[in-house]
């Protein structure tokens, strides 16, 4: 109670000086115990503090669904898996939010360059105003939780669903992090996930990685062998894949707890790309960066430069990772 007294009268405060409104501190003082008695918390923090400041509220979480199939759609080439799963579990999630009794936990895995953080960067685009630069995304990369304490991980989640329960958090190069690492934390991924105060609930965690990337693609390679298109392929053919390969692959989900105690809800498979979707992925950034269109000479050079195969000379071991730099010295002049 004592802080959301504070709270208010910060806000009444900030209010009057963002609008240049003139109060002597008789009247102020009067306006802040009016406001206390009568005033809901919520109401007042949402229309002074709020106006100015990203809140954990609308408009600042926006949730657009729609949004994100579509920034996937105009964006991600070859992931026809990725995009179905992920729209649908995502927006059913947030559909079903208010009852939900554990966080959204979701796993990236495929070869280098085929959109895995793309794809993170759309979701924080489609799910917060302010995108990833929202307060309430939270990122981590193997180099910054290289020296960090298993107790220091919870401590960081917690105090962030503090701030806002709704917030996003991206564990990046899940393979080059130390096994174990997320051990501490599948108590906060489980259901009725509500400890002391924190509802954990209604956050989303990513887990991005590229190990059983290897796995997929001979598994992609045998089903086109055995006359099957790539597009016909479904989550089902690869899930599989990607557990048992995040669990076995030295790294931060070896032989984890996570896995285990399947807190895990749905394992997403990048399909390795093939030179057609890395052609898409040039003439997109052609279109971006040039004052001309990629011609097939241009995209020809590009790929000369960016892209090399890996040993079933059908897919990419790059994907369009190292595309962008490309398009850009080629287009700068």
């Amino acid at each position: 109670m004592r802080r959301k007294v504070i709270l208010i009268l910060f806000s009444i405060a900030y209010f009057v000086c963002k609008t240049n409104a003139f109060l002597d501190p008789i009247s102020l003082t009067t306006l802040a115990a009016g406001a206390i008695g009568w005033m809901k918390y919520d109401f007042l923090k949402q229309n002074t503090y709020c106006r100015w400041n990203e809140c954990c509220s609308a408009p600042y979480l926006k949730n657009n669904i729609p949004e994100l199939n579509v920034l996937l759609e105009k964006n991600l080439f070859g992931q026809h898996i990725v995009q179905q799963t992920l729209v649908k579990a995502i927006g059913a999630y947030i559909q079903n939010i208010d009852s939900s009794r554990k966080p959204l936990t979701i796993s990236f895995h495929g070869t280098s360059g085929t959109g895995k953080n793309y794809v993170s960067d759309f979701l924080a685009a489609s799910l917060y105003e302010k995108s990833y630069n929202s307060k309430y995304v939270h990122k981590f990369t193997a180099g910054q939780l290289a020296t960090v304490t298993q107790g220091e991980l919870v401590r960081t989640i917690r105090n962030a669903i503090g701030d806002c329960p709704n917030s996003l958090f991206i564990f990046d190069e899940i393979e080059k992090m130390p096994p174990g690492i997320f051990d501490s934390i599948v108590h906060l991924l489980d259901h009725h996930t509500t400890q002391r105060g924190f509802d954990f609930s209604k956050a989303i965690f990513i887990f991005l990685s590229n190990s059983a990337g290897v796995e997929i693609s001979k598994k992609l390679k045998t089903i086109i062998e055995s006359g099957r298109w790539r597009d016909e392929t479904t989550l089902h053919d690869f899930e599989r894949i990607a557990e048992l390969g995040a669990y076995n692959v030295i790294g931060g989900l070896y032989r984890s707890r996570m896995i285990e105690s399947h807190v895990i809800d749905h394992f997403v498979p990048f399909l390795p790309l093939e030179l057609r979707h890395v052609e898409k992925c040039i003439k997109k950034e052609f279109d971006k960066f040039c004052r001309y269109k990629a011609t097939d000479e241009k995209i020809s050079e590009v790929v000369r430069s960016a892209v090399t195969f890996d040993e079933t000379g059908i897919f990419t071991s790059n994907g369009c990772k190292r595309v962008r730099r490309k398009v850009e010295a080629l287009c700068f002049a």
